[in-house]
């Protein structure tokens, strides 16, 4: 039997789990440099996630999952952003995976959440992998790189290459869900900035994967999965490559709100020399916070208007168009310029102090960075796949 719902009385509200939330803010801007120098999130900090009961946040109410919705995610994981961008990047990419899951076969969710209604997943969804279809499922070798989550995950999700027809037909993306056990981990994870995620690449090396355990990319994009039969809440109806990204979107968010955050606080403080006043009291300061934080202000909003269209979409019932999907990943790559133009305007006005290791400001500098260069936010491929788009081309790189 699959675990049955938690009891109405014991979910917490949405304003109740946005403020445990923000409870947790000021522990992990503690541990932000330790975890940077472990390569890890602290098992306290994942301890304190399970505790607030945050990883429940997308996942089905048959296994005792909320289904909140997207903007409730952003915010939540937004959030944790501005204590450590890190700890936020692992914890969204794992509670979403959860979602991910839930568009997959009941049989492969309840082999997920029936032993272990804590399980918690990862996933890199980019098809670095070939399977040879066998007997009742397929063998699956491959490298994925960038499993986010890793060393917290009981079950990953990776894209695959699968020839559906037999060997001369044309090769299918494939996601295919594995136990972690099945995974290779090799310690690559050597980077300037997110370095607490443990982005570590997976191998797999020939292990075979049921069918109930499988599921075509093409599927997913469009919003559909066996998995919608078990789970009909309209959250599991929204497309996979075009919502995907605000799972990585969100913590960028908070970094660059943790930042202006802590900067404002930080320059109100920050006694200059030469003058006895105040770092706040320049003009140049000033202004500079003030682009910053109408820059983060305007990425906000533009990232939560999309969320709110794409929820009011799928419960009215409907799927969301080509031309809905495609704008919305042009806004997410929009967003993420200017949040990151907000943070190099606040590293550029915190001096020489901010390169310290000891200093907010550069570690939100490196990880808004690495956070940008994710190739799913890319302005370069979203930019000109909107542009194509709008002036009736064919769409180079249909990654919607």
């Amino acid at each position: 039997m699959h675990a049955l719902n938690t009891a109405a009385a014991e979910i917490p509200s949405y304003p109740e789990l946005l403020e445990r939330a923000k409870a947790l803010v000021p522990r992990l801007r503690e541990r932000a440099r330790q975890a940077e120098t472990d390569r890890r999130v602290p098992q306290v900090s994942i301890d304190e996630l399970e505790t607030a009961q945050l990883f429940e946040l997308q996942k089905p109410a048959r296994f005792g999952g909320y289904e909140l919705g997207l903007v409730e995610f952003v915010e939540i994981v937004a959030m944790l952003g501005r204590g450590c961008g890190s700890t936020a990047w692992v914890y969204s990419v794992t509670a979403e995976r959860a979602w991910l899951v839930a568009k997959f076969s009941e049989r492969a969710q309840r082999d997920v959440w029936d032993v272990n209604p804590q399980a918690r997943i990862t996933s890199s969804i980019t098809p670095d992998g070939r399977a040879e279809l066998v007997e009742g499922g397929a063998r699956v070798t491959g490298l994925w790189h960038f499993v986010s989550g890793i060393d917290i995950a009981d079950w990953a999700v990776f894209c695959s290459w699968i020839r559906p027809d037999g060997p001369q037909s044309p090769p299918v993306a494939t996601y295919v869900l594995v136990p972690r056990e099945d995974c290779e981990v090799i310690d690559n994870w050597h980077v300037a900035g997110l370095a607490a995620t443990g982005s570590r690449d997976v191998r797999l090396t020939d292990v075979f994967v049921p069918t109930h355990r499988m599921v075509s990319m093409n599927e997913l994009k469009e919003g559909r999965g066996p998995g919608l039969v078990a789970n009909p809440a309209p959250l599991f109806r929204l497309p996979l490559i075009a919502i995907n990204p605000y799972a990585v979107l969100a913590p960028i968010l908070g970094i660059a709100e943790g930042a202006l955050e802590q900067y404002l606080t930080w320059s109100r403080e920050r006694m200059l020399r030469h003058t006895g006043a105040s770092m706040g009291e320049q003009q140049s300061v000033q202004l500079r916070i003030a682009e910053a934080a109408a820059e983060i202000e305007a990425a906000r909003a533009l990232i939560l208007a999309d969320c709110r269209e794409a929820m009011a979409t799928v419960e009215l019932n409907q799927p969301l168009s080509v031309e809905q999907r495609i704008r919305v990943r042009r806004n997410q790559g929009f967003a993420v310029k200017l949040l990151v133009a907000a943070v190099d305007r606040l590293f550029s006005a915190a001096g020489g102090r901010a390169i310290y290791l000891d200093h907010f400001m550069q570690r939100s500098f490196r990880d808004m960075h690495a956070a940008a260069s994710h190739l799913g936010l890319s302005w370069d491929v979203v930019g000109t796949m909107w542009g194509e788009h709008a002036l009736g081309l064919k769409i180079s790189t249909p990654a919607y």
